[in-house]
């Protein structure tokens, strides 16, 4: 009998891919929470109720031990997030108020599941967090409004789900300090531990005058067991939650963790070469009679005791995160795995910080820590050493390039275009756009820069580089200005060609085309033409009818000269070039191409 031939699919209404993009968005979030062993309470789910009068339900509801989180999705457009948001505020301000009294509620009103809530922890020691989820990325200044909540935004998530993917239920330590846990608090096996634990390994501290740190740093070296370090650690990763610019390392690889541990299960022992790491001022070394060793009056090496407390995100694993991640907790533990987990000892080189050491100091040290280990390898790319010039070097040219793209990626004509993260693809990739049109634009001399425009009483402090606070103010208005120029090219531009796309015919949003925009504002700068929005707008009348096929990937000056010629020209002829910088945009382009 012949087979049927499957009924062709239509295409998908707006309301069948509204239906997908949210069963996508609670698929990743589930399987972030079931991957790093929370479980889930799904007799709660899209359950209508009403507590303390307030009517709401709940999306989804995870335990970890005597940890219960309250989820809620959302997949409206960036618009509409904050209406939603403001909606719930009622709600969330009520069960944060009485936490415990909102879980008897839930028992009451679900029996059900009742048996799948926390049940050796006294209702005292109930940990509640409630998560709200947003499938787009909306105005933050609507998370000021709702506070006492945590946000799990897109890219967040999307970087719990890789780390969950490759080390599995030992990602939990990272979610609890991003849901705002105390470990202290939280339970293990049904108990919960008052007094803060440590973990005491032998070692040696090398004399401060032998390392040529600065003053206060200490080098320890030691032998840690795994599930110390995993416990205890964290990584400045580019892609990450944390709130902060001096963030630089790679995501972590599920493929380099899985060779590693089956490495461990074949051979039984551990790679002999040692991982890097930075410990908090609290590590305190002590002699053989628990004295603290003063590293500076060390003439030799000396054996130390060294104390590590069990504390989450404070070992800064500079080096080695996929040997030390390798030995990872899985919801079934490998067995195999897990008597290496604590039989095994890494060797481990820490620096510890002086007392009082500041959160940014600690960063840009670690930054130049991990550069010098690795910019000597072939696999040191240009967006790595990007995002750690921005740490080590915030005034240069290319660092206030590159927050100056970071601003347009989330603001104007070209938000939501940019690759940002590990995930994006058919974006604007960022290093080209960086080197070749955003550094000659907002270098900080020279007539062709925005530099030259910008009004600000601090202004020589930036190109002295000396005041930060003026340099966000710098970088915020070559974001603004910068949008002024790509909205006047937009509006003279179909939709449907503002796309990264390169199956749209005639997209407009290519690097190439974009460095050339660029450019052109360096030339109509340099000319002393006005860029507000009204005049750019008028000029660039007839600008969707360029052709822009005729120019690639190492002619951007030529594009910009032509743009500028044909719609800025007054007749004498193409804009004249910059001699100030040490690059041309015609010198730029071809140094691209070649």
């Amino acid at each position: 009998m012949a087979n049927k031939k499957k009924k062709a699919k239509g295409p998908l209404t707006p309301a069948d891919i509204q239906k997908k993009v949210q069963a996508d968005h609670r698929k990743l979030v589930r399987a972030t929470f079931r991957g790093s062993g929370f479980s889930r309470i799904d007799e709660i789910v899209d359950k209508q109720f009403s507590f303390e009068n307030q009517a709401s339900d709940l999306d989804d509801v995870f335990v970890y031990e005597n940890v219960i989180v309250l989820c809620e999705y959302t997949v409206s457009k960036s618009e509409n997030v904050g209406p939603h948001l403001k909606n719930k505020k009622v709600f969330y301000d009520k069960v944060n108020a009485n936490p415990v009294a909102f879980v008897d509620f839930l028992k009451a009103t679900f029996p059900a599941s009742v048996d799948k809530f926390p049940a050796v922890y006294h209702k005292s020691k109930l940990q509640i967090r409630i998560l709200y989820c947003s499938r787009y990325e909306f105005d933050s200044h609507y998370k000021d409004n709702v506070p006492g909540i945590a946000y799990l935004d897109y890219p967040a998530l999307r970087y719990f789900v890789s780390v969950v993917d490759a080390i599995r239920k030992s990602a939990r330590f990272e979610i609890f300090h991003f849901l705002g846990l105390d470990v202290k608090n939280i339970g293990e096996n049904g108990k919960i531990v008052i007094s803060d634990s440590s973990s005491e390994y032998h070692g040696s501290i090398l004399p401060e005058a032998h390392s040529n740190f600065d003053d206060g740093y200490k080098v320890v070296s030691f032998y840690a067991d795994p599930d110390a370090i995993l416990k205890t650690a964290y990584v400045l990763r580019a892609d990450g939650w944390r709130d902060s610019l001096n963030l630089y390392q790679r995501m972590i690889s599920r493929t380099k963790v899985e060779g590693i541990r089956s490495y461990l299960k074949k051979e039984k022992r551990v790679f002999i070469n040692n991982i890097i790491v930075t410990l908090p001022s609290d590590v305190k070394p002590v002699d053989p009679k628990s004295n603290t060793i003063d590293a500076k009056s060390l003439v030799d090496t000396a054996p130390v005791k060294i104390k590590l407390p069990t504390k989450p995100n404070s070992v800064g694993l500079i080096d080695g995160q996929h040997r030390v991640f390798a030995y990872h907790e899985t919801l079934e533990d490998d067995l195999e795995i897990a008597a290496l987990r604590v039989q095994q000892n890494l060797l481990v080189t820490g620096i510890i910080y002086p007392e009082n050491t500041e959160i940014a100091a600690r960063e840009k040290f670690e930054a130049k820590l991990f550069l010098e280990i690795n910019s000597n390898q072939t696999s040191a790319k240009s967006t790595l050493k990007q995002a750690i010039g921005m740490v080590l070097e915030p005034f240069s040219n290319e660092s206030i390039a590159a927050r100056v793209l970071g601003g347009l990626a989330r603001t104007g004509p070209l938000a939501g275009r940019v690759q940002q993260y590990f995930y994006d693809s058919d974006k604007l990739k960022t290093t080209s756009i960086v080197s070749y049109g955003l550094r000659p634009l907002v270098k900080t001399k020279g007539p062709d820069s925005i530099f030259a425009i910008w009004d600000d009483p601090e202004k020589n402090m930036v190109a002295e580089q000396q005041n930060e606070n003026a340099l966000t103010r710098y970088v915020d208005f070559c974001v603004k200005t910068i949008n002024v120029m790509l909205s006047a090219v937009r509006a003279n531009i179909p939709a449907v060609r503002w796309d990264t796309d390169p199956k749209v015919e005639g997209r407009v949003l290519a690097t190439t085309y974009i460095n050339s925009f660029l450019i052109t504002m360096r030339l109509l700068i340099e000319k002393g033409i006005n860029i507000e929005f009204d005049g750019l707008k008028a000029s660039l009348t007839g600008i969707g009818d360029f052709d822009y096929s005729t120019y690639h990937s190492s002619q951007y000056g030529k594009m910009a000269e032509k743009i500028v010629q044909t719609h800025f020209s007054d007749g004498s002829g193409s804009a004249s070039q910059s001699t100030s910088d040490p690059q041309s945009a015609s010198e730029v382009a071809n140094s691209e191409g070649s």
